[in-house]
């Protein structure tokens, strides 16, 4: 059970191991995508599809009676879930083992968008882990972990190709040991990050005047939730690498002047693509947030003061427009150093 590409390298070891048959390939239906609204397959269909491996695409898999007598009859040894998207219920979750590929050292990141939030934590030390699906959301016994070091370059997109692949290499590792494996339950662990809930569009917005940072979930039922941190250049950085490539971060430039009635303000929104920190202090200089600080020609940057110290913003996507370095941007709005990028 599996849709995006987060779960293709799974289903394609599964495939590739000489003692493991795949009986059936259980994703979210089709969907319209982009602007035409084409209905598109998920990318796991298409690879079970090419394979000669049915698929099924329950709308909700636990009110599925005939699919869920046809799972019953197939009388798997495992069930398996890489990011499938809906929640087992006790009618599925009877039928065998379930074990799920989750991308993070639980109990750590609960939820659906582990990675995005590990990344808006600053965390340098991810991973995944292997687990038993239980009626919760991750909260199921732990019984493999795979831990790994990163930068603070990596972005949500390329730390997902990577998590992805070494969730393959688990999921594998955990089948061939599993009657050796000892769960863990999760209840026994403590952890200050447990919920990594869903991403909103409006989740990525850079106020660089702002003194906090705060991050809430899109879901009404995590209404409570709440990540909030000082509004730093480090903390701006994260964003963006953890909402790449979707929501994005993102800020708004106003164009015309607010207090001339004459002229009409238009906020163009622009998507920051690429950042680094620069840790000088600029607060301890008396520079505001917002203001522009330096311009790098030689890779095509300019760097704006923060809360504290400075970013540098490498790479852009202006409304309506397509991906261009930072400078190119900047030049066509006539800014310099020294003038702020947006308003109060």
């Amino acid at each position: 059970m599996g849709t995006p590409d987060f779960a293709v390298p799974s289903l394609k070891a599964l495939i590739a191991a000489d003692d493991i048959e795949v009986l059936a390939l259980i994703t979210q239906p089709d969907k319209a995508i982009g602007r035409k609204q084409i209905m598109t397959a998920p990318p796991t269909k298409v690879l079970a599809v090419a394979e000669g491996i049915q698929v099924w695409q329950p709308a909700k898999i636990s009110q599925d009676e005939d699919l869920i007598h046809k799972l019953k009859s197939l009388k798997p040894d495992y069930l398996i879930t890489v990011a499938y998207g809906q929640i087992l219920k006790e009618n599925i979750l009877e039928i065998a083992p379930v074990i799920n590929v989750h991308a993070s050292l639980l109990p750590e990141f609960r939820g659906p968008a582990p990675i995005n939030w590990m990344l808006l934590h600053g965390d340098s030390k991810v991973g995944i882990t292997t687990m038993l699906t239980d009626k919760g959301v991750d909260t199921g016994a732990m019984l493999l972990k795979d831990e790994m070091s990163i930068d603070e370059t990596i972005n949500a997109s390329q730390l997902t190709a990577s998590l992805s692949q070494r969730g393959a290499a688990l999921l594998i590792r955990t089948i061939n040991e599993f009657t050796n494996i000892k769960p863990l339950a999760q209840d026994k662990l403590a952890s200050s990050k447990q919920l990594a809930p869903f991403m909103d569009k409006n989740l990525g917005q850079i106020d660089f005047n702002a003194s906090e940072l705060i991050l809430k979930s899109a879901n009404p039922r995590q209404s409570e939730f709440e990540f909030r941190q000082k509004n730093t250049a480090i903390a701006i950085h994260n964003l963006v690498r953890g909402t790449y490539p979707w929501p994005g971060a993102w800020f708004k430039k106003v164009n015309g002047n607010k207090n001339d009635l004459d002229k009409k303000s238009i906020e163009e929104k622009v998507i920051v693509l690429e950042t680094r920190v620069n840790k000088m202090e600029t607060n301890g200089l008396g520079i505001a947030p917002s203001t522009i600080t330096k311009i790098n020609k030689e890779i095509g940057s300019f760097t704006v003061a923060c809360v504290e110290s400075e970013l540098e913003i490498i790479k852009v996507k202006a409304q309506g427009k397509s991906e261009m370095k930072a400078l190119d941007w900047l030049n066509g709005q006539r800014l310099r150093p020294g003038d702020k990028l947006t308003t109060n």
